[in-house]
């Protein structure tokens, strides 16, 4: 009996302390309308919460770069593949492999191993030549996947950042009930420790959820570009070996 009346008891002190919480921040509602900016958010969510802006930052350069690099101009541009076309229907593979030499896309680097091994066999027919570029061709592709994976991390990390910031502003907050101080005081620390709890959780989600659903869409442009990198290349490999 007397320990159902202790925690009764207890439960009334943690009410009353939590309605004291919302009562001052009520009454201060009332004088002044509140409004809490980002830079607030940050300094309250504490450490975790800078964890979470850093993995943004990082996943907005991330974003960035993807745009600029994860593109037709960047893996297969348009005049670098005239030019390798027109090497080809040639049969000049000395051309095509110092014309992909000269270049950075991830085309210029299968090309220029069917190039090689075109050179290096002169009797080379086409079948031959595919399966000597598809390593190459499997490598760059594995580049393009391994790149937006980071993106995913991101979404995977920050909501378990946020949730570690949930625990240490639950933890705060019960420490503060401990604390041999006023009602009021006590008030304050577990406002303060509820309020880190809720930034940090939002904040992570927030940041993990744009992160996956940027990932997304970057799976499916990777996956088109891939198809794209493999007919333009075919299409050159077959002149080049037809010719040859």
């Amino acid at each position: 009996m007397f320990a159902l009346q202790s925690r009764i008891a207890a439960f009334l002190s943690f009410g009353m302390l939590t309605v004291s919480a919302f009562a001052q921040d009520a009454a201060v509602g009332d004088e002044v309308p509140r409004t809490i900016t980002l830079a607030q958010v940050i300094e309250k969510g504490g450490a975790p919460m800078l964890v979470i802006v850093a993995l943004s930052v990082v996943a907005f350069f991330l974003i960035l770069y993807y745009f600029l690099t994860i593109r037709g101009g960047a893996l297969y541009p348009k005049a670098f593949m005239r030019q390798a076309e027109d090497a080809a229907a040639v049969g000049d593979a000395d051309a095509l492999r110092t014309l992909c030499a000269e270049n950075d896309s991830a085309a210029a680097r299968i090309l220029g191993a069917a190039a090689e091994h075109v050179i290096g066999d002169a009797a080379a027919n086409y079948t031959a030549v595919r399966d000597a570029v598809e390593d190459e061709g499997a490598r760059q592709a594995g580049v393009l996947w391994q790149r937006i994976q980071y993106l995913m991390d991101v979404a995977v990390v920050a909501p378990m950042v946020g949730l570690l910031g949930t625990v240490l502003g639950m933890m705060k907050a019960f420490a503060g009930l401990d604390v041999g101080v006023s009602v009021a005081n006590k008030a304050d620390f577990l406002a303060q420790g509820i309020g880190q709890a809720m930034y940090t959780t939002a904040g992570g989600l927030v940041v993990g959820i744009g992160s996956m659903v940027v990932y997304a869409l970057f799976r499916g442009w990777v996956n088109r570009h891939i198809g794209c990198l493999e007919l333009a290349c075919a299409r050159v490999i077959r002149c080049l070996v037809s010719q040859g």
